[in-house]
Formats: C-alpha cells, structure tokens, sequence
C-alpha cells in the first residue's frame, strides 16, 4: 500500500470541519433543489422553448460542468484546495443571478453552462453546481478516517439531499425568478463558510498518474454511468409534463419526496458497505434500477408512472458513497482530485450525449408516440452492460482491514 494511502487511513475524522462542510453542503443544495425544479418550467411552461432546447441546454450544460470540474480537480491537487473550492462554490450563485437579470435565450444558455443545471443526478447525488462535486468529495475523503469514510460520505449526501428535497418544494412557490433570486442568495452564503473548513495544502507539483488503472477503470463505468443517467434523469420531470400535463405546483411536491427517499436511501450505504461490499452492493442496487426504467415507459398509469419516479434515484445513489470510498482505495492521495476530475469528466461527457439523445425523442413524441420509450430501454441496456464491467474490472478488490463487505467473504 502507498505510504500516502496509509497515513490517510490512519488520520482522525476532523468533525468540526465537516460540520462547516455540511453547513455550505445544505446551503447549496436547497439552492439546487429550487433550480432543479423551476429550471425546467422556466423554459417549457413559461417561455414555451420546447423540450428539443431545454435538451440542448442541458447537453451544453452537461458538457461545461465535465471540463470545469475537470479542471478544478487538478488544480485542487496542484494549486491547491481552498482557492479551487472557492472558485467551485461561485459558479452557482453567479448562474441563478443571469436568470434572474434575463430570462433570453443567450442568458439561460450562459447560466445553465456556469452553474451546471443539467438535471445530471438526483437531488442528493449531484445536478445543480456539480462542478463542485471532485472537490467536496475530496475534502470530505482528507477529513476523515478510512473506518470512518463510507459513513460520512452517506451522511453528507443524506443532509445535502434532504435539504435539496426543501428546495425543491420551496421551488414550487412564488415567481420563477423570485426562485432564482433566493438560489444565488443561498449560493453566496455558501462561498463564506468555506474559509472555516480546514484543507490541506497540494499534494503534488507535477502531473502524473500512478493510480491510472484505477481511475481508467472508475472512469469508464462512470462514463457508461453517465449515458444511462443522461438518457432519463433530467427528463424525468418532463416525463410528467409531457404525458401527464402535472404542474409545478403538483411537481414540487414530487421531486421532494423523491429526494427524501433517495436522501434516506444513501443512509443505507454503510450497511451495504459491510454486508454486501462495493461490487455485489452496485450489483444489486443498479439492478433494480434497469428493472424500474424497463417497466416505466411500458405501463403509462399516473400512480404507477409516480411510484417509479420516487424510487428510482434512490436506486442509482445508496451504494455511490461505497463507490466513492472504494475509489479512493484504490487511487494515491496526491491524485485524487485528478481522479474525481476525470470520473466526473468521463461521466457527464457521455451523460451530454444521452441527453442530446433524449431531447430529440421527446420532441419527437406527437409524431411518433413511442418515442418517449426509447431512452427509457436504452438506459436499462447501457446499465446492464455497465454492471458487467463492474464485476469484471473489481471483482477482485478487496477493502482495507477493517471494513467488511468483499474482505468478509
């Protein structure tokens, strides 16, 4: 094992640190789960855009989050992490105030790019602001102990996506860009809490890879992770507009409660961490995920259609914190905001291209009423064939002594 990986497991969980981390975490995501929901009304109900463009702007936005994020990874290993989180956190904020200065076409482009409203994960595993994902995942991996890692990846999920599922109710009230006025609010009150979590300095001074297995093979399931996401995640909300003519008002209600289930979902991350361990527990929770999304086009009732809707983010992040302790078992300390960079890089590239996908079939769903079902099997598909690269690159992995799961068999 790599000296650096050693000394990380042996560090002490810094709570007080993470308390602050989890402070800014809720603040942004109430903001997130506000735009998450107001973003697309916005453009199908108010502007009347058309779900082809909404599918563009979250293609672009998509895009945009990879390469910032990217770069903001590597230059949390190089430069350093407190300026990379800065910069991270006020990408936000700076994309909710565009919306609310101009509603034009040009403004909602810019602000979808900076502030990556790409509808790219469920409420507690991402979306809104990703670009800042490598870097809160790295400080929350730097702030604490290996035993205690999984625990804490889960349960900062589990605060961001309950507060994320507030936003998205509190999305449902008031004028759309009133909506977007309290987001960039929350978004810069976020950016002043950041100076009281505690960072470490760089770990490198030249771009190298020594864990690039690792991270080649972490990057391409989560860029097949990625395409199955893009295909359905950012239109599930359309899904209800377009076939169901459901309201903000009724949709708010919804993607709050969705994101309860998934917030309460991610709690069970440590659970599966010991019973089952990272392959077997990505097994058995993204398989359920390709059995919801085969069965959610094919029966066309409301109350079924809902059900889906509610469990199936969960289905896609309870076992992502067991991934993301994994991952760093297996990459060098002073690569990981390279790794989490070029994860998130390969991911949401190819979740670009699921969405650009999905904006057409939905757009073209008058004329060939089918076509709403494409995405849907293309997902379940490109899911399945995932969960065999899964088993076939880390079947033999094993987690430091310690942790159960895969070391317990």
């Amino acid at each position: 094992m790599n000296e650096d990986k050693t000394n990380a497991n042996e560090r002490p969980t810094d709570t007080r640190s993470l308390t602050y981390l989890a402070s800014l975490r809720i603040l942004r995501s109430v903001a997130s789960g506000m735009i998450n929901v107001a973003f697309p009304f916005l453009v199908l109900t108010e502007l009347q855009l058309g779900t082809l463009l909404l599918g563009v702007m979250y293609a672009a936005a998509t895009v945009a989050t990879a390469l910032l994020g990217l770069g903001i990874g590597i230059a949390a290993d190089l430069v350093g992490r407190r300026l990379s989180f800065v910069v991270a956190l006020v990408l936000l904020p700076l994309s909710a105030l565009l919306v609310v200065v101009s509603t034009s076409v040009p403004s909602l482009f810019l602000a979808a790019v900076i502030g990556g409203i790409s509808a790219t994960g469920s409420l507690p595993g991402g979306g809104v602001g990703g670009a800042a994902q490598p870097i809160q995942s790295i400080l929350t991996t730097e702030l604490t102990s290996r035993k205690d890692r999984t625990k804490y990846f889960s349960l900062l999920a589990f605060i961001s996506g309950i507060a994320s599922a507030a936003g998205a109710y509190l999305g449902g009230f008031g004028g759309i860009q009133d909506v977007f006025a309290v987001a960039a609010v929350l978004g810069a009150a976020s950016v002043l809490l950041s100076p009281l979590v505690k960072m470490e300095k760089s770990a490198r001074r030249s771009f190298s890879l020594k864990s690039g297995a690792a991270i080649g093979k972490f990057s391409l399931t989560g860029m097949l992770n990625g395409l199955s996401q893009g295909l359905v995640t950012p239109f599930l909300i359309p899904f209800f507009i377009v076939l169901y003519s459901v309201t903000r008002q009724e949709m708010n209600i919804f993607a709050a409660v969705s994101g309860l289930i998934a917030s309460f979902a991610l709690l069970l991350a440590p659970r599966i961490e010991r019973r089952l361990g990272f392959l077997r527990g990505m097994m058995a929770t993204r398989g359920f995920s390709v059995a919801l999304a085969i069965l959610m086009p094919l029966v066309r009732l409301f109350p079924v259609s809902l059900s889906i809707y509610l469990l199936l983010p969960a289905t896609r992040v309870m076992a992502l914190p067991v991934q993301q302790a994994a991952m760093m078992d297996m990459v060098s300390e002073s690569e990981r905001g390279t790794a989490f960079g070029i994860n998130q890089t390969t991911r949401l590239v190819a979740s670009s291209g699921g969405t650009y996908f999905s904006g057409f079939e939905f757009a073209a769903v008058d004329a060939d009423p089918m076509a709403i079902d494409y995405p849907f099997a293309l997902y379940a598909v490109v899911l399945a064939f995932n969960l065999g690269l899964y088993w076939w690159f880390f079947r033999r992995y094993r987690p430091p002594p310690g942790v159960r799961g895969e070391a317990g068999k």
